[in-house]
């Protein structure tokens, strides 16, 4: 209840008794393997089956009330009279039982070729097959039609205040499966001397989604009602404790949306290839290694109800779908191309041992670029990339106490204070993230799109010893598109902050008895409390765009929020 000059009154989602968490996964797999001379042969298979039931069941069921001060001109006035100026509720589709299956199988041979040349290769296959409703109660869209399609027999369960300038038929709504993912791999290892040794492989694999990712359930099926309240002779159309008319002539429902998906599935395919050499000199070991991918045929998501961008007022006739507000199709010509170069140095000397790995990188692809249906294709980078990458490692175990190298003999309480130490050192450099501009506020392109990416006009990003806290790039490099456009900027063209974060762990054991020992670890992460911050503002349109405002979380993989320190006692008997 939304009551004017007050606090908004809600309450939680609920759901129906335990069926809220009905949902599984059963996996049948099995592999034989069996070695012959020079072959190790394996062949194998998986399958398996999901469903989920979800009887979460939405607040705006029971109701959404406005009080806004129309009726009596006080939105207190109007809630004890209990007159709403409108009335919204959802009649829910509640506690549906969707199912899906996989199914994969493998064959492969490792063949000693010679004592120096080993192979693998092998052959792999899946089956991604599409999630269904039980109660048959889905939909599709079809783009050539610009109709909404329903399953068989379904026809009769279309909410009756969908709108009827939509066109509704029955037909067929589940796409098939791709029985056509047969995926090929290929290694091989050769070593030219004892410290010497070539490695390199290439293999396919199918592009995947959720299991649950293109179910359409809702649809026409589903619809929210919402009632305005009018005055006539003194009388309310409706009043609590009944806020909702019994003609559903009074009703209104927003605009509607429809997604599409083709009905012959086709899972893109994935290129991985890599080539290795390792060398060995002296103590030490050391790896460089190109690591490639090539995606092609991804399938991406994109709504192509917009009129081509022109200096037209918008208007909703001139959609190419003038009964939606949005078509979302798919598309499956999708690209990706990920280069890197890394090199990899580990050292071990006594009780010391040093790891470094340093990784160039450059991942890209197609489909990101998508606000202008009509001008598609144009390449961006992925934003989690880091161009470099370093980690370095190590650890120690100090050699000092009983049973190493030095203070072996000492007492017992010198032993106890002085031996046994262990350390564990990580530190992790890099470049930033990248993330893309943004203007808001307008629709320069007059396709009912309001804000997104903005005229580039220069690079953006500033020199490294010019960033600042508080302008961390330069927002006079970007504007607001000319009207008749949209903007030119790229995605992800400007660079985040850099990561420098170390992390420090001690550990020592004590001997309490024979049967009783204890370990004492402290761990410290974040060792100098250097911050790290997530991305700037980005909007030129909105106050101090370049600013940063929050801190990275905690649970990311590098720990570099907060310094935090740990202490642990553990007990082993």
């Amino acid at each position: 209840m939304s009551i004017n000059g007050l606090s908004t009154l809600s309450s939680s989602n609920g759901g129906i008794g335990n069926i809220n968490n009905d949902n599984g996964i059963n996996t049948y797999q099995d592999t034989l393997t069996w070695s012959k001379g020079k072959h190790v042969l394996k062949a194998g298979g998986d399958y398996r089956r999901f469903w989920q039931r979800s009887a979460l069941i939405s607040t705006q069921v029971y109701g959404n009330f406005n009080f806004n001060s129309s009726i009596t001109g006080v939105g207190f006035s109007d809630f004890l009279l209990g007159l709403p100026f409108s009335s919204t509720r959802l009649d829910p589709l509640v506690a549906r039982r969707n199912t899906n299956k996989q199914v994969g199988l493998f064959v492969t041979d490792t063949f000693k070729v010679t004592q120096k040349l080993t192979l693998d290769y092998g052959l792999r296959w899946d089956y991604y097959a599409l999630p269904t409703y039980e109660d048959g109660l889905m939909y599709n869209w079809d783009p050539a039609t610009g109709n909404v399609v329903v399953a068989q027999g379904a026809l009769a369960k279309v909410h009756p205040l969908y709108p009827k300038t939509i066109k509704i038929v029955e037909g067929r709504v589940v796409p098939d499966a791709d029985k056509r993912n047969f995926r090929p791999r290929i290694s091989a290892a050769y070593r030219l001397t004892n410290k010497l040794v070539l490695r390199g492989g290439y293999g396919e694999y199918s592009e995947v989604w959720g299991y649950f990712s293109r179910l359409l359930g809702g649809g026409p099926f589903q619809l929210g009602e919402t009632y305005n309240n009018v005055i006539t002779n003194g009388q309310p159309l409706f009043s609590f404790p009944n806020p909702f008319p019994s003609s559903l002539g009074a009703a209104t429902v927003p605009s509607q949306s429809s997604t599409g998906y083709p009905l012959q599935t086709d899972n893109g395919v994935i290129r991985q290839y890599s080539f290795t050499v390792e060398r060995e000199f002296r103590d030490m070991g050391l790896r460089v290694s190109y690591i490639g991918s090539r995606g092609s045929g991804l399938n991406y998501s994109l709504d192509i109800n917009k009129p081509p961008a022109s200096t037209i007022p918008f208007t909703a006739t001139r959609r190419p779908n003038p009964q939606f507000n949005g078509t979302t199709v798919t598309r499956t010509d999708g690209l990706w191309h990920y280069d890197s170069l890394q090199v990899q140095g580990q050292r071990r000397m006594g009780s010391f041992t040093f790891n470094a790995h340093w990784t160039w990188s450059n991942n890209m692809n197609n489909s990101s670029i998508n606000e202008d249906p009509y001008n598609l294709g144009r390449w961006a980078r992925d934003s989690v990339d880091r161009r470099h990458y370093v980690s370095l490692s190590s650890t120690w175990a100090v050699p000092v106490g009983k049973g190493r190298r030095y203070l072996s003999s000492a007492p017992r309480v010198v032993d106890k204070a002085l031996g046994g130490w262990g350390l564990q050192y990580i530190s992790y450099f890099g470049t930033g993230g990248y993330f893309s501009p943004s203007y808001s506020g307008s629709d320069p392109s007059n396709t009912n799109t309001v804000g997104g990416l903005p005229d580039r006009i220069a690079d953006g990003n500033k020199p490294p010893d010019q960033r600042t806290k508080t302008q961390w790039f330069d927002p006079t490099a970007f504007k607001v598109p000319a009207p008749g456009h949209f903007g030119n900027s790229g995605v992800n063209i400007l660079q985040g902050q850099g990561i420098n974060v170390h992390h420090l762990s001690v550990a020592k054991t004590f001997a309490i008895t024979e049967r009783f020992k204890t370990t004492f670890t402290a761990a410290i992460s974040n060792l100098f409390n250097h911050p790290h911050f997530n991305n700037p503002l980005s909007n030129i349109t909105n106050p101090n765009p370049g600013q940063f405002t929050s801190i990275i979380p905690d649970y990311n993989p590098e720990k570099q929020s907060n310094r935090h320190i740990a202490m642990k006692l553990r007990v082993e008997w």
